[in-house]
């Protein structure tokens, strides 16, 4: 594509050589530039973009676009505007030819959720014989093709690259995560929502957003982007982006929530699963998830919004939630011979953990044993509520290493036992989440129930800057069939 069409709707400023070349593709990233490549220099929060131009020209770059004035030597394009994180959603989108204009995309947003919905929906909707694509925590896919990712939701050029490839495999909808952070560092910028979900706000990505009202604002704007909302109005937060977003219409749900379009009802718990009533079209429905949980029921009337959004017959919604509902990490279930249950969850907030902690609450005959950490390098002020909570709702709690990342996992450990000191809860300290979950396993009786928090699908812990294989499932699984 000509340079000079890339950027026809652009306000730029040439510092100089030539608009009419060819550009061969979109690069943000210098180890990763070509011959021919536009690089576009991004100014990070680990580095500065504008450092690697000369990397970028001695690798082939044909132009660079930067945000800042910059003195270039070598005979090549340099273009400035005045935002190159916008620039580079924008153009991807452009080089790409708008390819979320080719099939029906959903984004989801909300601190927990996200990625329970993401799936659900997949299933119905695959059900319903369409093709998904699905973008997110666990995994990016198109139909049966799983690709490895690495953050909820890519860098804006790398989405628009996987949006043309959903559309060249004829996808018909893309289900994706669409984190805070994506939403205010316009990597979603130029991408065409159809539908877009919150699913609630609790404290989370401070370390980031720096207050609340700039984490809510953040995902206000995904529903800024879309024509429909399906929003949760049992989150008073939810009720505020009803209030204050512009879509054209709304699909509120809530349970035991008149003021809702979707309202659960007569919800009944157990270890197994969850049922709940729902009246559409005037006609009362009984929808069954192989999850237990009233955060499980948010998921769910999430996923029922979109697909009836979607024309989704009510019987296939129901058939799929009833057979198709469990999701690795999330609530992910196993029984011991002894008669105790393990259950691995991705709970890291602290209202996560809160919902995960109630639900067991609701079905556990026996003692609660919670092994959790907290993850380093993130929003320290959850570590002591998180703490408090598995105080409050467990019997026995064994705090450990969560991703410590480059902090101190004792200092962690210690922030965490500022809150669960202020309870009556037994604990102990385990740094090694192996030899924890090991020891918690050992303790555990008939009818007791262990929660495993934090890591959920993950198969790695990040320790230093270094990422290791551990799997929270597998390890449980290892255990159980010894014993």
């Amino acid at each position: 594509m000509k340079l000079s069409g890339l950027l026809d709707e652009f306000e730029i400023t040439l510092l100089k050589g030539d608009l009419d070349i060819n550009i061969k593709n979109i690069i943000n990233d210098s180890r990763s530039v070509e011959e021919g490549s536009l690089f576009i220099c991004i100014d990070g929060f680990e580095t500065d973009g504008h450092k690697y131009i000369e990397s970028a020209i001695k690798k082939g770059a044909k132009a660079i676009l930067v945000q800042k004035k910059v003195e270039v030597e070598e005979d090549i394009t340099v273009v400035q505007v005045e935002d190159t994180r916008k620039a580079l959603a924008l153009l991807s989108s452009k080089y790409y030819n708008h390819p979320s204009n080719k099939f029906e995309l959903i984004g989801i947003t909300g601190t927990n959720g996200k990625t329970s919905t993401v799936f659900l929906i997949k299933n119905i909707l695959e059900s319903f014989k369409k093709k998904t694509g699905i973008i997110g925590t666990i995994e990016n896919r198109i139909g049966d093709e799983v690709f490895e990712t690495s953050r909820t939701t890519p860098e804006s050029n790398e989405l628009q690259e996987l949006f043309s490839k959903m559309a060249e495999a004829n996808v018909n909808d893309v289900i994706m995560e669409v984190s805070s952070h994506a939403l205010d560092l316009h990597r979603v910028d130029g991408s065409m929502f159809d539908i877009g979900v919150f699913t609630n706000l609790s404290l989370d990505h401070l370390e980031y957003h720096k207050t609340m009202e700039n984490y809510r604002d953040a995902k206000l704007k995904l529903l800024n982007m879309c024509p429909i909302g399906v929003i949760n109005i049992d989150d008073t937060v939810g009720v505020y982006m009803v209030e204050n977003s512009n879509c054209k219409k709304y699909i509120t749900y809530g349970c035991d929530n008149d003021k809702a379009s979707l309202n659960a009802s007569k919800i009944s718990n157990k270890i197994s699963g969850t049922s709940f009533y729902l009246t559409l079209n005037g006609e009362e429905h009984l929808f069954e998830i192989q999850t237990p949980g009233k955060f499980s029921v948010y998921n769910a009337l999430a996923a029922i919004g979109v697909c009836i959004a979607l024309n989704v017959p009510v019987e296939i919604i129901k058939k799929s939630l009833k057979e198709k509902s469990t999701i690795k990490g999330r609530f992910e279930t196993f029984i011991s011979k002894e008669g105790f249950f393990v259950i691995v969850d991705y709970a890291h907030t602290p209202d996560g953990l809160e919902n995960v902690l109630d639900t067991i609450l609701e079905v556990s005959l026996g003692r609660v044993i919670t092994v959790f950490g907290c993850g380093g390098d993130r929003d320290r002020s959850k570590r002591p509520k998180m703490g408090k909570i598995v105080g409050e709702k467990s019997d026995y709690s064994i705090i450990t290493s969560d991703n410590p990342r480059t902090e101190n996992p004792e200092l962690i450990m210690k922030e965490i036992e500022e809150g669960i000191n202020t309870t009556d809860c037994f604990y102990e300290i385990i740094e090694s989440r192996e030899l924890a979950i090991e020891n918690a396993l050992s303790i555990a009786k008939k009818d007791d129930i262990v929660l495993i928090a934090g890591k959920g699908h993950e198969d790695y812990q990040i320790i230093g800057t270094t990422k290791n294989y551990f799997d929270d499932a597998e390890l449980v699984k290892k255990i159980l069939s010894k014993k």
